[in-house]
């Protein structure tokens, strides 16, 4: 048989695979070139030979190591050798010289070095040299077999995003290699430290408990802490969070990963920069935040959230000049969720983003349905939203879609929030100035360092924390921090609200302060967005009754 004048003999001699033909004692019929070359024969030289005899031992089965001496008798060469029958009781072999494949003469004791080497790889993060995931899971599984008392450590950098997204991801490779060698220096020998992926760290501490475990982490924490971060100037460092489980008999390493993991869970909404130890309690709390991040999405998907705008008031005229709008779940399950039960949630995950373009999106439908150059939201964009580098252009979009003059819309970031992404802060508040937006500093005066804030912020406008304001009518040092922003405020040309305004003689105090704008139950208690517009046209600019004393507490939007 041939094709294009090439015959199957042609095409079999020269495959990179030594072939041969035999009958059924093994006397070679035919054989291509690299067989013979394996055999130290010509092709012709090979016929009729017994190829056993060649190969110093026949294969018994579909797959067998054969050696055979190389032609100077210097040495061997190993092949894999598999035989298959062929029709008229004939065999065809196949020899595969492992020897070839290595690059030029690689023996049997190389080939297991490869081998070993090959094993390696696999149980090492390529990053780090410490172990990969898989690696660290199976020592673990193994020292539970063993039925030790230990304790599982899993160790995460907070806010490392920052380290890839302002020095770059080669910066974020560097430290993760740096924090592999000191992690590793300081451990020491007898415990398996992995990698598990991203940045977080795993360690398994054999014979140790839980409190001893802490203190581990804490020394751990203290040595990553001092590591500098490349490129960076002043004071910026690394800090970590930890999770601590302890193991013994019978638990599964699953069990104890999981447990770990809500440990380090804890650590990171408690504030981050410290280690927990694992409680059952720690359980609950995770079921509880999976249970409300649920109820949130189908909210979201369902029309279970809405929004309240609080009137914000012009002092001495009672006119409203715009209106704070606050979210509530609204999805008629039990139990009933305030904000500070559900945001916080939220906040902490991916979910919170999708929120505040819910929020953005149905507050600009609303100012479309109502053209009413009077009528003027604002909104809170969480802190996770700050780092969303889409937002901004998103916002700039459908307000330009949506034809709606950008003034009647503005952006509360509270100043923690712009503390911890002050970059982040700084590029949408530029973003959204510069294309007609109000934006406020929320909260002002909760940071250490708050009047710096308002030479590196370009904002238009400060809301006074309400902690300022619950005494102003006292007497208080409050007077003399307010009187003093308000100077502020006013030299740099931005507007200041007060919240929490709960009583007339406030109302009083603050308007001696030079305040022009408040905001609390005093002046106006939340009521559904729908409801407002649902008035009659300007009425929504006239202050709602005044209501007589009521607890802050309730007037937190959360």
């Amino acid at each position: 048989m041939s094709t294009d004048g090439i015959s199957s003999e042609e095409v079999l001699d020269a495959a990179d695979v030594a072939l041969a033909v035999t009958d059924q004692r093994g006397r070679i019929a035919w054989a291509n070139r690299l067989m013979a070359v394996l055999l130290d024969l010509t092709p012709d030289q090979c016929v009729g030979r017994s190829l056993p005899a060649l190969l110093s031992g026949a294969p018994e089965g579909p797959h067998q190591g054969v050696v055979i001496s190389d032609a100077g008798g210097n040495g061997h060469r190993w092949l894999e050798v598999s035989c298959t029958a062929l029709p008229e009781g004939r065999l065809l072999y196949r020899a595969a010289d492992v020897s070839r494949w290595r690059a030029d003469g690689v023996d049997s004791v190389q080939r297991t070095e490869w081998e070993a080497e090959l094993v390696r790889l696999a149980d090492e993060d390529p990053l780090t040299g410490l172990l990969n995931r898989r690696a660290l899971t199976r020592e673990l599984e193994r020292r539970l077999a063993q039925g030790g008392p230990g304790a599982l450590l899993l160790l995460d950098l907070d806010n490392f995003k920052d380290i890839n997204d302002l020095r770059g991801h080669p910066t974020g490779d560097r430290v993760m290699r740096e924090l592999a060698n000191v992690l590793r220096a300081r451990l020491g020998e007898g415990h398996a430290l992995g990698r598990l992926g991203g940045d977080e760290f795993a360690v398994v501490l054999d014979g140790m408990g839980e409190g001893a475990a802490v203190e581990v982490a804490d020394r751990l924490r203290g040595a990553v802490a001092a590591l500098p971060v490349p490129g960076s100037v002043g004071t910026t460092r690394i800090t970590v969070s930890a999770g601590v489980a302890g193991f013994g008999s019978g638990d599964s390493w699953q069990a104890v990963l999981a447990n770990a993991d809500l440990a380090l869970y804890a650590s990171k909404a408690a504030g981050r920069n410290r280690a927990t130890v694992y409680e059952p309690g720690h359980y609950t709390d995770t079921a509880l935040r999976v249970s409300v991040l649920d109820r949130i999405r189908d909210a979201l998907a369902n029309g279970g959230l809405a929004l309240h705008a609080m009137p914000m008031v012009k002092l001495g005229t009672n006119r409203v000049v715009g209106h704070e709008l606050l979210l509530r779940l609204e999805d008629g399950r039990e139990p009933a969720l305030s904000p500070g039960e559900f945001l916080p949630t939220a906040e902490r995950s991916d979910l919170v983003l999708e929120i505040d373009r819910w929020v953005i999106g149905t507050a600009i439908d609303a100012l479309v349905a109502h053209p009413y150059p009077g009528l003027r939201f604002n909104v809170n964009v969480s802190g996770r939203t700050l780092e969303d580098e889409d937002f901004g252009d998103f916002v700039v979009r459908r307000l330009a879609a949506a034809g709606v003059a950008p003034g009647r819309l503005g952006f509360e970031i509270t100043e923690t929030a712009a503390v911890t992404n002050l970059t982040a802060a700084r590029n949408l508040a530029q973003h959204l100035r510069t294309r007609g937006c109000r934006i406020s500093l929320d909260d002002f005066g909760a940071g250490f360092g708050s009047f710096v804030h308002l030479k590196q912020l370009p904002i238009t406008g400060i809301k006074i924390d309400g902690e300022f304001v619950r005494g102003i009518d006292y007497g208080s040092r409050d007077t003399v921090l307010v009187h003093g922003i308000v100077d502020i405020a006013r030299g740099l040309g931005i507007s200041v609200v007060a919240e929490w305004v709960e009583r007339a003689t406030q109302v009083e105090a603050l308007s001696r302060l030079g305040v022009r704008v408040a905001q609390g139950f005093h002046l106006g208690r939340p009521e559904p967005l729908r409801e407002l517009l649902a008035r009659p046209h300007g009425a929504w600019m006239r202050r709602p009754r005044a209501l007589s004393d009521v607890p802050a507490s309730l007037e937190t939007p959360g």
